[in-house]
């Protein structure tokens, strides 16, 4: 019910009842979007110390890029790709998960890259080391997107706790005051009449 209508309601004491009962679910509403903040600054602050690794695992990845263009200068074009063309690619997927109820695209390996064919132990070895780094920046590059879309939701439920607070309830607060005036008003005036007729 927005501000402008509450100002139209009739001023009465079912109007007084409903507007308390209103106004009682709009703070009980207010105190389960709060809960749900902290639930949500909880597991950000989680995930963020986990995004603290992402400066090693990006030199992981450089180092073992480095190393197999190395192997690549030293051992020429040809081999390498002859090589490469050995590497039977990886699976990967992208899936809708549930974080926190927040739904996240997370990429997931479906099907590790097979080196099986690949006989020379120098290339075995770059190329297996390169893998593993490409996974750990799977892993953190799904952390960030949670993150993101964490931060996202905690953003939206800030800006509704804060109508909330300063919209809504005061409102509804204000709407509840007039009329409890308006009736103690009636109330007053009633009871006048009464004492009038009275003394006549």
């Amino acid at each position: 019910m927005s501000s402008q209508l509450l100002g139209y309601l009739p001023a009465s004491r079912g109007t007084l009842l409903m507007l308390r009962r209103k106004l009682e679910l709009i703070r009980r509403g207010k105190n389960i979007l709060e809960m749900r903040r902290d639930q949500l600054v909880r597991e950000i602050f989680l995930l963020i110390d986990k995004l603290k690794k992402r400066a090693n695992i990006e030199k992981k990845f450089v180092e073992a890029l480095d190393s197999l263009a190395i192997l690549r200068i030293y051992r020429g074009e040809q081999e390498f790709r002859s090589m490469l063309e050995l590497v039977k690619p990886p699976e990967i997927e992208v899936l809708l998960v549930s974080v926190q109820g927040v739904p996240v695209p997370q990429a997931r390996v479906k099907k590790e890259p097979d080196f099986s064919l690949i006989k020379d132990p120098e290339y075995y070895m770059a190329f297996t080391r390169l893998w593993e780094a490409v996974k750990e920046l799977i892993e953190i590059s799904n952390i960030e997107v949670v993150v993101e879309r964490l931060t996202a939701q905690l953003s939206y439920i800030n800006r509704v706790v804060n109508s909330i607070e300063k919209k809504l309830i005061p409102s509804f607060r204000e709407t509840i005051r007039y009329i409890e005036e308006k009736l103690e008003e009636e109330v007053l005036g009633e009871y006048i009449r009464l004492m009038k007729i009275r003394e006549e």
